[in-house]
């Protein structure tokens, strides 16, 4: 891939072409529970800009430009008063609906109405904090699949990763690499599941090297994003891509398994807010699903991978590669948890990655039509289309498990 391409579909930052585009959409920001009432804003960053979000007395939610829109001072050290923050530097007041209540500095005639205050449309749904940071009337709420959820249906995790948000995409469009990278924590995970049964291949390679398949790739082009489907020996995978940060990727092949959906959110060029998130349409999520048996382990849902880091290597044991105990090295004793930080690590290490020096195989195919896709939309948002895949119905839209006969004979 070429610089000038790569660097279209990976700069995010404000006047960037892709930066302008990902604005026109909703953007997940922070798990809903880290905000409480009365409790200092909290500061996020997305698209290289730097937001605060606080819950007011009444529980409605306040998303501001971090800088306060009198001087600048910063919003993250404001004081809370029932529904409103206040500026600790001149007492400017904004309540969580955006309005500037109180400016000490104006005169008591001053219309402060018509002063804008950097407020931001905000609503909660499935414990996720949303909200819109583009400019104008915000378009209408995505409607996807874990969308309006009870609480006990759905779950998720957040962790900031250290690598474009590019990178965490092609982490999922390259669905090969989950029979290389994730091969025998799969096997521990789901150890006894029909997702085991009908997920891994049986062929010996050389020296008793891990069992995996080449898959037969196909790709289909949707008004959302692409359908793209994996077709090996034993299974059929078909992902779904929902633009720009949603990937639906396949846990079990029981149509009533547990779901997931990956989202890899830019706060700037070289970190990424991720999202694991699962959930179930018909029923509660119970103890024994995929759910609930990945994410048992996490010590904190707000922040996964607190532990590891580039400066530790990731806690790679590489007493346990030596082993056999562990493919990658990359675990802590939390297998799900493995799973995560084995993409993310892959991610990381990758940074700055050069596209122009890539030696792409045949299983790169949907890599190489998702970039191409990132730059279509870009190119023709840029022309004044409307944002691509923006107001799709993908109320539907999950990915599917198909399990072939002899598989599961």
């Amino acid at each position: 891939m070429k610089t000038d391409d790569s660097n279209m579909i990976t700069e995010v930052g404000p006047g960037t072409p892709m930066g302008n585009l990902l604005r026109q959409y909703w953007v997940p920001v922070m798990r809903s529970e880290r905000l409480v009432a009365g409790q200092a804003p909290l500061r996020f960053h997305m698209f290289g800009e730097s937001y605060v979000a606080f819950r007011g007395a009444d529980g409605s939610i306040g998303v501001l430009d971090e800088g306060c829109p009198h001087r600048g001072a910063s919003l993250a050290v404001a004081a809370v008063e029932g529904n409103c923050v206040r500026c600790i530097y001149h007492g400017w007041r904004i309540a969580t609906t955006g309005a500037l209540v109180e400016a000490p500095t104006h005169p008591e005639t001053a219309r402060l109405d018509k002063v804008p205050t950097g407020a931001h449309p905000a609503y909660e749904d499935g414990g996720m904090l949303w909200t819109w940071l583009g400019q104008g009337d915000a378009p209408a709420r995505p409607n996807l699949a874990f969308s309006g959820l009870p609480d006990d249906q759905i779950i998720h995790t957040t962790g900031i990763v250290n690598a474009n948000w590019v990178q965490m995409l092609e982490g999922l469009w390259d669905t090969f690499h989950a029979q290389i990278l994730h091969n025998r924590v799969n096997k521990q995970v789901f150890a006894g599941t029909d997702r085991i049964k009908n997920y891994f291949s049986d062929k010996e390679r050389p020296e008793g090297w891990l069992s995996y398949d080449y898959p037969d790739l196909s790709i289909e082009s949707t008004d959302y994003g692409f359908a793209w489907v994996s077709d090996d020996e034993m299974k059929e995978l078909n992902y779904r891509w929902i633009m720009p940060w949603y990937v639906h990727h396949t846990v079990g092949p029981d149509p009533l398994d547990d779901k997931a959906v990956q989202i890899h959110v830019p706060i700037d060029d070289e970190h990424t807010l991720f999202w694991q998130v699962m959930y179930n349409r018909h029923q509660p999520l119970q103890p024994d699903g995929y759910a609930l048996r990945s994410f048992g382990g996490f010590d904190d849902l707000n922040d996964f991978r607190k532990d590891f880091s580039k400066e530790n290597n990731w806690l790679q044991d590489r007493r346990a590669m030596a082993d056999g105990t562990s493919f990658t090295g990359i675990a802590d004793g939390r297998a799900a948890l493995q799973i995560l930080m084995e993409d993310i690590v892959m991610a990381e290490s990758q940074f700055p990655l050069d596209r122009s020096k890539e030696s792409l195989g045949s299983t790169d195919r949907i890599v190489v039509a998702g970039r191409k896709a990132l730059r279509k939309a870009v190119d023709a948002f840029e022309a004044g289309e409307a944002p691509f895949g923006r107001e799709a119905d993908v109320a539907e839209v999950e990915a599917v498990f198909n399990p072939k006969a002899k598989a599961s004979a």
